[in-house]
């Protein structure tokens, strides 16, 4: 394929493919065979000549050799220089001269993945690597696209290579493992774990993979061997002797896990995790008096840490929402104790509101008391903030969240939701002016960082507060600024084309734009109807009725019809117009009647005239 220029978004592709082949930067053992892979002459022998590694290279030529090597310096160099067309004109010029050179191979086998020709650059990768086995580059570049494709049994020779060739790869031994694990070849995953602790030490996650390996593989002793050598590595930690006292009690071997947490208690009776771990011995020898003294006694001690707190409060949920009433009850009553006592932690506050919120959503006032408490003790949190707005919201309680988000766009101006809420919980309370207001707020806190899709509404929700007052200008204009952050903003497309036909101006524009509304949700009826309209005013008056009839369909009942979801004074009086102008009296009388029985706003001034007159009647 000729390519005769690629634009800027080129690079990020290719520079994307770059790291992806690259397996992420090259290590500092790496350097040396990547300058080689990328600034060597690739043919500096003569005829029949081998390379370092036994593989025959065609021999250049002295000239040949000198116009190579400029012309892949000069590839490079566009290519850094983001003169992409021409820096790929350069590497063909090179592979025309060397076809046999591995660094220009690799070089066009990035391009090739950018133009997605995958079979043609696995071909030249596996060409640089037979070229030059002893790159790993070249070797990681073709595991990474495997392994991106979900290809694990081809990525896996290449990893063994680079494991060869650099044994202080501990990042690609860390990939071999997991390889294995997956593959249930736990013995090599085993040793690639060995490899990796001769490099870097003992390590806590090293021995509990090896521990898991064991264990999968019936070897439980084996696996005790590695905690214990671990926990004599970290003589004064007692984290790892309560990681193998927790293992024995899943194993159920009760006495010795409760000699190693007596162990721990004469060395750290005030250890948080070895109380933690009793609370599980209890739990696992039926000693439940003796769990729940525990577990009170850690809830409601002073020195416990929030997080010990939380942990608690989750497993005291998760055992008595299961049961019956009464359950519950203590739910309530614990978290009534604890705020009597830690009112102001936040953690045991927030697990509040999620329990209410998942299993006591009757309780919608003790919700928002709640989360109007994180919010005051911690203004920051928005997370608590677009809680509150979205209950607010589905509640239809807009003086709520417009004092909820008047605060909100105080503390988070940057965050263009609130601004949104606010202007809709002001509009609903009939407060247009403050509305607007709030809506161009939010438009001048946009960032190149703000979701389109909001800037979008934004926009899009002042428009049509724009038309409504009649600003018609600014409201058309505030409807392009939405498309431009999201051209499929369907509200925006159908209002923006239906108040222009309502002014005769731009029929095209506006039949094109309700069009794609009705291609985005073909059974809206709202859409439906704009779109009906829109060819009524192009005098299209047959296809209109095709639309018309799918929002009110002529065989329905008068009383079906004026109960449709959708279906309004203005929708049925349109029906009624189109009707009409399709020769059909009886039916148009019938709709425009309909239209006047269900009133409401936009019914236009000649429709009782259309009635008396039997006929469609201009406004």
């Amino acid at each position: 394929m000729e390519v005769k220029r690629l634009n800027r978004r080129i690079l990020v592709a290719l520079v994307a493919a770059l790291m992806l082949a690259a397996c992420g930067a090259v290590r500092q053992e790496d350097r040396s065979d990547v300058a080689k892979g990328m600034r060597q002459s690739p043919s500096a022998g003569t005829v029949g000549a081998a390379n370092d590694d036994g593989v025959s290279r065609k021999a250049l030529s002295l000239n040949d050799r000198m116009r190579l090597s400029y012309l892949f310096q000069e590839a490079s160099k566009m290519k850094l220089q983001e003169h992409h067309s021409e820096a790929l004109d350069l590497l063909r010029h090179c592979y025309a001269i060397a076809p046999d050179a591995p660094e220009v191979l690799y070089e066009l086998a990035l391009y090739e993945l950018y133009f997605r020709h995958d079979s043609l650059a696995i071909d030249l990768l596996e060409q640089a690597t037979q070229l030059d086995p002893r790159n790993t580059f070249y070797k990681e570049a073709l595991a990474t696209y495997y392994l991106n494709r979900v290809q694990t049994e081809k990525a896996l020779p290449y990893l063994e290579a680079i494991a060869e060739l650099r044994p202080t790869r501990s990042d690609v031994l860390a990939q071999l493992t997991r390889i294995y694990t997956n593959l249930e070849r736990q013995e090599d995953a085993i040793r690639a774990l060995d490899r990796i602790e001769l490099l870097e030490g003992k390590m806590p996650s090293v021995s509990y993979q090896k521990f898991a390996l064991y264990k999968r593989m019936g070897k439980e002793e084996k696996g005790f061997e590695e905690l214990e050598s671990l926990s004599r590595e970290y003589p004064h930690d007692m984290t790892y002797r309560l990681a193998i006292a927790d293992q024995l009690l899943e194993a159920d071997r009760e006495a010795e896990a409760l000699k190693i947490y007596d162990e721990v208690r004469a060395a750290e009776p005030d250890n948080a995790a070895l109380h933690l771990s009793m609370l599980q011995y209890y739990r696992h020898t039926g000693a439940d008096s003796l769990f729940a003294v525990v577990r009170d006694s850690l809830l409601f001690a002073p020195k416990s840490e929030a997080e010990v707190r939380v942990a608690l409060m989750r497993d005291l949920i998760a055992q008595e929402v299961k049961a019956d009433s009464l359950g519950r009850k203590r739910i309530v009553a614990t978290f009534d104790s604890l705020d009597a006592r830690f009112g102001d932690d936040l953690d045991i506050l927030q697990l509040r509101a999620a329990y209410l919120a998942t299993y006591d959503k009757q309780n919608d006032s003790d919700f928002v008391a709640v989360m109007d408490r994180v919010i005051e003790l911690e203004p920051s949190n928005t997370q608590a903030v677009f809680y509150l707005i979205q209950y607010y919201g589905e509640h239809r309680q807009f003086q709520q969240l417009e004092d909820l988000c008047r605060r909100a766009v105080l503390t988070h101006p940057e965050e263009l939701v609130c601004h949104f809420y606010l202007g809709i919980a002001l509009y609903q309370q009939d407060k247009k002016t403050e509305a607007m207001k709030a809506f161009e707020n939010g438009i001048v806190q946009k960032t190149d960082e703000s979701r389109p899709a909001m800037v979008a509404d934004l926009y899009s929700t002042l428009g049509d507060l724009y038309y409504e007052a009649g600003r018609e200008r600014e409201a058309f204009e505030a409807y392009d600024s939405c498309l431009v952050y999201q051209d499929d903003n369907v509200g925006c497309l159908n209002n923006y084309a239906y108040y222009l036909s309502l002014l005769g101006r731009d029929l095209d524009k506006a039949e094109e734009m309700s069009y794609r509304t009705i291609r985005l949700e073909p059974n809206n009826k709202t859409y439906l109807d704009t779109y009906a309209w829109i060819l009524f005013m192009k005098e299209r008056y047959v296809e209109a009725a095709h639309y018309i009839d799918r929002v009110c369909p002529p065989d329905s009942t008068d009383e079906a019809l004026l109960a449709m979801e959708g279906v309004s004074g203005v929708v049925l009086e349109h029906a009624g117009d189109i009707a009409a102008c399709n020769g059909n009296t009886e039916q148009a009388i019938r709709f425009w009647t309909l239209a006047q029985q269900a009133g409401g706003d936009g019914l236009t001034a000649t429709l009782p005239k259309k009635i008396r007159m039997k006929k469609y009647v201009k406004d």
